[in-house]
């Protein structure tokens, strides 16, 4: 049994704090838009507040479970068989904003990729653990797990989301490596995987527009070049300490939904270099501890449990921030623990409890 309140405290410190500091910039966001879409300027904030009730919820549940027993065979299975089934849902399910990606329950919205990040890196934890000495083996490990991955990969670029889908293939093959998968294998995937996703970029007209865009902004400054222009404007008008809480005005209808995949540029313009760099610092706290408490597990099914979470958490927060600052073409990947979005709070929160659950048994 995991010993009693020997969870990490600064990893639950810093994943209870973004939180808390997200629902503030949501607010901060969000409120102007809020108004004039719904009436109410707490519309995303009262949303954004219960999923984080459920998800803190869902967390100390986490840490009291032992993750062993998420890596039974049963529990693992049935993770993905109820991801796939929700991935399905969503496809045959009403377009919001045009794509598929959403289980509209009354007035709760489920984002089945999301949940699928999770179930995936229990798949890997566990097909890596019962298989690492034979992680190089071609039928016995690297095609089932390439079918899996695959499966849910492809589900979720239907939606259409290529960019969430990239995070789960990156996930794979980042486990993999940890595992000691041989070069000449994650050459061939690697180069497999990025001659995919050219392929899929140059088949949709929109995308090759954002590669064009993040290429040259300049080229349609009122066009696709909009977005990630404003965010730029942000950033830069944060200055070192930033305009106030409450003060930006990228937010006024200037940057297209700045309390969702924008909030980082919020954040900087609010708080400055300071206030984004201590957001940077509190991902690299969380990465630290999450490799401190993997490296101490006793065994290797929650060595890679604890690294696919952490690699998880951290990598899709550098993803959003480099789209933000214009290092990366424009996708929507929420920023973990403080984009606007239930489904991507709660199930990050369930995860990061998974991990603390972990950092109980790390000696």
């Amino acid at each position: 049994m995991a010993r009693k309140l020997a969870f990490d405290k600064t990893l639950f410190g810093v994943g209870v704090g973004l939180t808390l500091f997200g629902l503030v910039m949501i607010y901060s966001a969000s409120a102007v838009i809020a108004m004039e879409r719904f009436g109410s300027a707490h519309h995303f904030l009262l949303k954004q507040a219960a999923a984080a009730v459920v998800g803190l919820c869902a967390m100390v549940v986490a840490m009291h479970v032992d993750y062993r027993r998420l890596l039974k065979r049963p529990v693992v299975y049935t993770g993905l068989l109820a991801s796939t089934i929700l991935l399905i849902a969503a496809l045959v399910s009403d377009r919001t904003h045009q794509v598929h990606r959403w289980i509209i329950l009354g007035p709760v919205q489920v984002q089945p990729s999301e949940i699928g990040k999770l179930a995936l890196v229990l798949f890997l934890a566990y097909l890596l653990a019962r298989k690492e000495a034979r992680v190089n083996d071609l039928v016995g490990t690297i095609i089932p797990c390439a079918v899996v991955v695959g499966q849910l990969a492809l589900l979720v670029y239907l939606q259409p989301d290529l960019g969430t889908a990239a995070v789960y293939i990156m996930l794979a093959i980042v486990l993999l490596f940890l595992a000691g998968l041989r070069w000449k294998y994650l050459t061939v995937s690697g180069g497999a995987c990025l001659l995919a996703i050219g392929l899929l970029i140059m088949q949709a007209p929109y995308r090759v527009r954002r590669i064009l865009t993040f290429m040259n902004p300049d080229d349609d400054p009122l066009g696709a070049g909009f977005q990630v222009r404003q965010s730029i404007l942000a950033v830069a008008s944060g200055g070192l300490h930033g305009q106030g809480v409450g003060e930006s005005r990228q937010k006024l209808f200037f940057l297209p939904e700045p309390h969702t995949d924008f909030l980082f540029s919020v954040i900087s313009e609010e708080l400055g270099l300071l206030g984004a760099a201590a957001v940077i610092v509190a991902f690299g706290i969380l990465f630290w501890r999450g490799v401190v408490a993997a490296f101490g597990a006793p065994d290797r099914g929650g060595y890679y449990l604890g690294m696919g979470i952490t690699i998880w958490l951290v990598v899709q927060a550098m993803m959003n921030m480099a789209v933000t600052l214009g290092l990366m073409p424009t996708k929507g990947i929420p920023l973990p623990f403080l984009s606007y979005g239930g489904s991507s709070l709660v199930v990050s929160l369930c995860a990061l409890g998974v991990l603390l659950n972990i950092s109980q048994h790390s000696s």
